[in-house]
């Protein structure tokens, strides 16, 4: 089964990651700055299950944090905003 995820996300502002769902999409973490990249801090909730990797998962900017994020059994797109 393929997970889907939308990343939001700003180098500067941080962001969210979202997981869609049967009811939706969910938010499953928040995404942080940290020094001089970004951290992902995963919520302890029934729609992060499976995606323990995520927890604080560093980037160095947002498409490095799409790329890490990215698995063979995981999707994820980041909108235009």
């Amino acid at each position: 089964m393929t997970v889907i995820l939308r990343l939001h996300c700003d180098q500067l502002l941080g962001g969210r990651i979202d997981r869609e769902t049967a009811t939706g999409m969910m938010t499953v973490a928040t995404v942080e700055q940290s020094g001089d990249g970004l951290v992902v801090h995963l919520w302890q909730d029934p729609a992060s299950v499976g995606l323990e990797h995520l927890e604080e998962l560093h980037a160095k900017d947002c498409n490095d944090l799409l790329k890490r994020i990215a698995r063979p059994d995981v999707t994820v797109t980041m909108p235009n905003v």
